[in-house]
């Protein structure tokens, strides 16, 4: 019999512990989310994937947050996906959030994070799309930063009125994982809510490693109503090589919205172009979906989906269509 890891042990006994106490007092909270999708591949570059499908989850969360006091707080999350498995092919849950949140540390507004957590480059545009149980948003997508890093993050209010937020953060680079070489990624992202329609973020990053430097800067702005919400990012990567004097550079833009057409049905749009320029080669990828969204339940969607994903390198792009549930419990 396999023998468990001790990453799942502590897991384990992490959460019986945090279970056992939460009983006595109103210090936790735990909460899930759940992405599941029913696929079926209509076309695909070379005619090689047609009429594929089947069931499947492509995102698990169990998360507790915790408070310790009226400034310290915290937040432990565990995440199963599609593409973390174990040898056998079944569920390998791992530490998506493990971080101490200590509040107004450097005065009323301004706080400091320790620990595996998001560095706040696209919450914003995340938070406006808000059909991350369809795709990730654009940059994530392209893999131009992972979701989580492992360091020290600085965030707050920079105006008395909390129309502008600042995230700074210092990190391995190492999506969570441990460190394996001495450099740092230094993140920085800025918020602006116009007014109580618009909403602009701006924000970039840089890290150096091995034979190289990269950079990147990143901005969106969204536009929000009660019958709708609209959003438009754009992100540029340029990555020096110092071996080849060259650079391998990439850009994209995602625009995407929801309209919706009567209580609980909600209309979803939204499409991307990312370009990628390396040393002798170029590509390009055009990504499309549209959706309709139907929420019999609160925290629950069930959202019958098309998606077009096209690389130009390719002869044919690839047509897949989904009903994707998405619940949050």
């Amino acid at each position: 019999m396999k023998k468990l890891g001790v990453p799942f042990l502590a897991a384990f006994c992490f959460f019986s512990v945090f279970s056992l106490s939460a009983r006595a007092q109103d210090h936790f909270h735990f909460s899930g989310l759940l992405f599941s999708d029913y696929s079926y591949t209509v076309q695909s570059p070379g005619e090689t994937d047609n009429g594929d499908n089947g069931f499947g989850y492509r995102r698990v969360y169990l998360t507790a947050d915790y408070t310790i006091s009226d400034n310290f707080s915290g937040r432990v999350r565990f995440e199963g996906a599609d593409k973390a498995t174990n040898t056998e092919g079944k569920p390998a849950p791992f530490i998506k959030d493990m971080y101490l949140k200590w509040s107004n540390a450097l005065g009323a507004g301004h706080h400091i994070s320790l620990g595996a957590q998001n560095p706040g480059k696209w919450i914003l545009a995340e938070k406006t799309w808000g059909y991350r149980s369809l795709e990730r948003t654009v940059m994530d997508r392209a893999k131009i930063a992972s979701s989580r890093d492992m360091g020290i993050l600085f965030s707050g209010l920079l105006t008395e009125n909390g129309r502008t937020k600042y995230a700074f953060m210092v990190a391995n680079n190492s999506g969570g994982k441990q460190e394996t070489d001495k450099y740092k990624r230094i993140y920085g992202q800025l918020d602006f809510k116009v007014n109580e329609a618009f909403n602009v973020s701006v924000g970039g990053d840089y890290y150096a490693f091995d034979g190289g430097s990269s950079v990147t800067a990143n901005a969106f702005v969204g536009y929000t109503q009660d019958e709708y919400q609209v959003g438009v990012e754009g992100y540029f990567n340029p990555k020096t090589m110092d071996a080849t004097d060259g650079e391998d550079t990439k850009m994209g833009a995602s625009v995407f919205g929801f309209y919706t057409v009567k209580e609980g049905q909600r209309l979803v749009v939204r499409y991307d172009m990312m370009n990628r320029d390396q040393v002798g080669a170029k590509s390009q990828n055009a990504w499309a979906i549209i959706g309709y969204a139907v929420s019999p339940a609160k925290g629950v969607e069930i959202i019958p989906n098309l998606i077009y994903d096209k690389n130009d390198f390719e002869d044919e792009p690839m047509i897949k269509g989904r009903l994707t549930v998405s619940a949050k419990f």
